[in-house]
């Protein structure tokens, strides 16, 4: 088990951002009542709602199959001719 922070009812009532970054910090973090009472918070793990990244397509067997149907890249004049008119010099 990690190291566990403490604190008062009054630190949760007037400093619950301490708190949360401590429960942050080591997972959990007890909470103590003037009657002796110990309550633990802890972080409700919820799925993750974010897509993961998948790795980097597969460009090498999509442009063999585009050879295959016939597609051709521009040649190096042509492609320097779209630099420049995305470059707007010509």
């Amino acid at each position: 088990m990690g190291t566990v922070a403490s604190f008062t009812l009054r630190d949760l009532n007037r400093r619950p951002a301490r708190l949360f970054d401590a429960v942050r910090r080591f997972g959990s973090a007890e909470v103590r009542t003037r009657g002796g009472e110990v309550f633990t918070v802890v972080p409700k793990r919820t799925p993750q709602s974010r897509r993961r990244a998948k790795g980097y397509p597969d460009f090498e067997s999509l442009w063999k199959r585009q050879r295959e149907l016939g597609h051709l890249s521009p040649r190096v004049s042509a492609n320097e001719r779209i630099d420049r008119i995305i470059a707007g010099e010509e």
